[in-house]
């Protein structure tokens, strides 16, 4: 019984870790320059756009959902 993985999971998941590695990348680079705001800046839009993106793909999912149950009655 094979369990699959739902996109409005995975999606934002593999983001979150891409934006994870990518700040761990840049962290010595906002360290020598001092640019705190802008690396916290670019980490929280990141977090809102991965956490929007979530919301957008189970909404779908959720009227994908609804009209296969509706024509599988009819």
């Amino acid at each position: 019984m094979s369990r699959k993985i739902k996109k409005h999971i995975l999606f934002p998941a593999v983001l979150l870790i891409y934006f994870t590695i990518m700040a761990v990348m840049a962290y010595p680079r906002y360290k020598a320059s001092g640019n705190w705001s802008e690396y916290f800046g670019i980490i929280g839009i990141s977090l809102l756009l991965a956490l929007l993106l979530f919301f957008i793909l189970k909404r779908k999912q959720k009227i994908r959902d609804r009209f296969s149950k509706k024509d599988f009655n009819q």
